[in-house]
């Protein structure tokens, strides 16, 4: 049944729930998992122990080499700081799911599981919504993803996963995608064994856990889309086709951006909220307030661009000294300080025209901001003098 966007995010998720999965104890195998996640095709199992409710999932048994001798008590996450109930909206649980990064949450019915809500099933709804016909692929997109070539070894995108915090990894040769790699292949293939001495091998000799190269493991068919698809060409593509991705791609093959569920669910999830700094503007009267509004609004848009490449700031102070001569027009000195724990940034702008004056202001802290080298520059505390 076709929704808008906005009937979905108010939907109960009681309508979304995979309710038919099996339930582990810390005390199984992760090889059992393992066996089960294979035969449903799902990325996470319910675990249930101790009188708490969690979650393993194809992430966590992407980092286990002894997979047999593993427990799912060293690799189940049992603390959830939202309860998910069944009459639960969409829009809090795409919001938890983005909060956290998590790719499903358990649901429960008097602190008893009743099931798993994942991203997948979210997304599978929000194919039946026309209204994201409006909104182009490319602007949901993660773009540029990053890739590996077709000869990379399998150990290097493990790796490469595990660091980044990524499932999928598009791969190219010449420049043109061939295939993905998923964590799901990866755990599929290799997860069997791995790191046991095979007959023949003496002991001390170094075993290869993963071998071989992302040509032998890759889906070679990936879910594709050109740059004027649509956000709902890209829903009903990883429902209908059971992808858990989809690689944005130019006329010559290039890959250009990728797209997962987490990347969809933000069209469903609570808008991110900015956050508010503290802006101080010193030596302006009360009846100058159209001139601390527009000067506020100037430093917020530079400060919020800056935020991106320096997320520590904290506080804004503006200080402004006016001068005059006689009969001579007002004189505005204004000195604009921003700080945080590990870096400071300053800036000077003088000129008759307080408007004007805080143009060029506003000016010099964009370049200041934007110039500054990644590695903050350290700022004494008070009260502590070298070491």
């Amino acid at each position: 049944m076709a929704k808008t966007i906005d009937e979905l995010s108010q939907t109960e998720i009681s309508e979304l729930i995979e309710r038919r999965v099996s339930v582990f104890t810390p005390e199984d195998s992760a090889s059992k998992v393992k066996g089960e996640l294979e035969k449903t095709g799902r990325y996470e199992a319910l675990v249930v122990g101790g009188g708490k409710i969690g979650m393993v999932t194809i992430r966590d048994l992407l980092n286990v080499e002894q997979i047999e001798q593993t427990k799912v008590e060293r690799l189940w996450k049992s603390q959830w700081q939202t309860p998910v109930t069944a009459d639960s909206w969409v829009r809090g649980v795409a919001t938890e799911l983005l909060r956290i990064n998590a790719r499903a949450l358990p649901v429960v019915d008097n602190m008893r599981p009743v099931g798993i809500v994942s991203q997948v099933d979210i997304v599978a709804a929000m194919a039946d919504c026309p209204e994201l016909k409006k909104t182009p692929a490319k602007d949901v997109a993660k773009m540029p993803p990053t890739v590996l070539g077709v000869f990379a070894k399998v150990a290097e995108a493990r790796k490469l996963m595990l660091d980044k915090g990524f499932s999928h990894v598009p791969i190219v040769k010449d420049e043109k995608l061939v295939g993905i790699v998923t964590a799901q292949g990866i755990v599929q293939v290799f997860a069997t064994g791995i790191g046991r001495m095979k007959t023949g091998e003496r002991p001390g000799e170094k075993v290869t856990k993963y071998p071989g190269t992302v040509e032998g493991i890759m889906d070679d068919h990936p879910l594709t889309f050109k740059p004027g698809a649509t956000a709902l060409d890209v829903a009903k593509g990883l429902r209908d086709q059971e992808k858990s991705a989809a690689i944005l791609v130019d006329d010559n093959g290039g890959v250009l951006g990728i797209i997962t569920p987490k990347e969809l669910l933000q069209l469903v999830a609570e808008p991110e909220k900015e956050p508010e700094l503290p802006i101080s503007i010193v030596g302006l009267t009360n009846e100058e307030f159209l001139e601390r509004s527009l000067a506020e609004d100037k430093l917020k848009r530079a400060v919020q661009l800056g935020l991106r490449m320096h997320p520590d700031i904290d506080n804004v102070q503006v200080v402004i000294k006016k001068s005059e001569k006689g009969g001579e027009k007002v004189r505005y000195d204004v000195t604009a300080r921003i700080t945080g724990p590990r870096e400071q940034f300053q800036a000077t702008e003088s000129g008759y025209d307080l408007v004007q004056t805080f143009d060029g202001l506003v000016a010099s802290l964009e370049k200041a901001l934007k110039h500054a080298k990644h590695e903050p520059t350290k700022v004494p505390r008070r009260g502590h003098g070298r070491p």
